[in-house]
């Protein structure tokens, strides 16, 4: 894929652009078609989703400790990439009440510790879901029980063969005791993210849809929109500065490549993760997201987002497993994808369009 045909995401940022920033000089735009479609067709859908693959997640991490077997674990791996893909899609809607709760400090704290989670495992006071609440945010979350649940891939093969909540020594029961606890912090965490913003709980989705007219978040619709796009701005820096960049050495004075950057090395998620964040991207752009607004001022450059999402989707598809592999290779795939993707970030730097802090929101 040349580099003519392939400018990822540099239309997207210039998209944003002009959705947030605009045309100053102009008459105030009615923005809230936008914040409804984007509340009801999107934000409520895809945190009640989290919630769905969540619980799940318990359920099969609980079948893991009611029967512990190789079906079971393949289950609850199942259940924990599931649940991955629901969280990360949220990336793209970090702002406003997602931010303020600091979920992600409590189940996605990279990276996993295992000497703290063994730690855990050997002592000798009772497992309940207080100790993972008390518990550091290296020995729990995704990542934690990503430790228990799948084998390291680079162990030798006899140790590979069995991941710790599968390990066949004295400690198995207690580590599924603890990914069981772990997998109950997410559930609730999910709850929490979801009732902050339904009408029927704290009810954050009206701060959206009365933007400009009663909210007490959003004195205008042109600022809660700009905190919707904050939250595309964020996912944008997960795929490039995170997930990208840093285990391809692009953030180190060195420059060398280095696959232990990735989190999620166990489960082999890098790609996954960043195709949920750019989900997420997705959702909120197209259809009667940002894109309704963009195509009423610009056809073309809405035509080249849409057809950008489609490449970045595309490059992350072509990019061979394992991630660790594919970053030590210097796929060319990745590297198209981190050279026009630090672009973007270059652009967002320049341009000063980073994620709304709440002060910003406020006003």
């Amino acid at each position: 894929m040349n580099r003519s045909s392939f400018p990822y995401l540099s239309a997207v940022l210039g998209a944003c652009c002009l959705l947030a920033c605009g045309n100053t000089d102009a008459p105030p735009r009615d923005y809230g078609p936008l914040l409804t479609n984007l509340s009801e067709q999107v934000i409520l859908p895809e945190h009640q989703a989290f919630v769905t693959q969540a619980d799940s997640l318990t359920s099969s991490v609980q079948a893991l400790v009611d029967h512990p077997d190789a079906d079971a674990l393949s289950d609850a791996q199942g259940a924990w990439r599931a649940a991955r893909k629901a969280y990360r899609v949220l990336d793209a809607l970090h702002f406003g009440i997602d931010y303020d709760l600091h979920v992600s400090e409590r189940i996605d704290v990279a990276p996993a510790e295992p000497a703290d989670i063994e730690a855990l495992a050997s002592s000798k006071a009772d497992i309940t879901d207080n100790t993972i609440s008390n518990a550091g945010g290296h020995a729990k979350g995704f990542l934690g029980l990503e430790y228990l649940l799948f084998a390291d891939p680079a162990a030798d093969a006899d140790a590979a063969s069995a991941a710790p909540a599968l390990a066949g020594d004295d400690l198995a029961d207690r580590r599924r005791a603890l990914a069981l606890a772990m997998a109950h912090e997410i559930a609730k965490s999910a709850l929490q993210l979801d009732n902050a913003w339904e009408p029927a709980g704290d009810a954050y989705v009206k701060q959206i849809e009365t933007a400009g007219a009663g909210s007490t978040r959003y004195s205008s619709q042109r600022a809660a929109v700009d905190a919707m796009v904050g939250g595309v701005a964020y996912a944008l820096e997960e795929i490039v500065g995170v997930r990208l960049a840093m285990p391809l050495g692009r953030k180190s004075s060195s420059g060398t490549p280095d696959p232990t950057l990735d989190p999620t090395l166990r489960s082999d998620s890098a790609v996954a993760d960043m195709q949920a964040s750019l989900a997420g991207i997705n959702a909120m752009y197209d259809g009667d997201g940002f894109s309704a607004v963009i195509r009423a001022k610009s056809t073309k450059l809405d035509d080249a987002v849409l057809a950008n999402l489609s490449d970045v989707e595309a490059a992350l598809a072509a990019i061979p497993a394992p991630f660790a592999d594919a970053s030590g290779q210097r796929h060319r795939a990745r590297e198209g994808s981190v050279r026009h993707l630090l672009r973007t970030e270059e652009d967002l730097e320049h341009r000063r369009f980073e994620r709304p802090r709440r002060d910003a929101e406020a006003q």
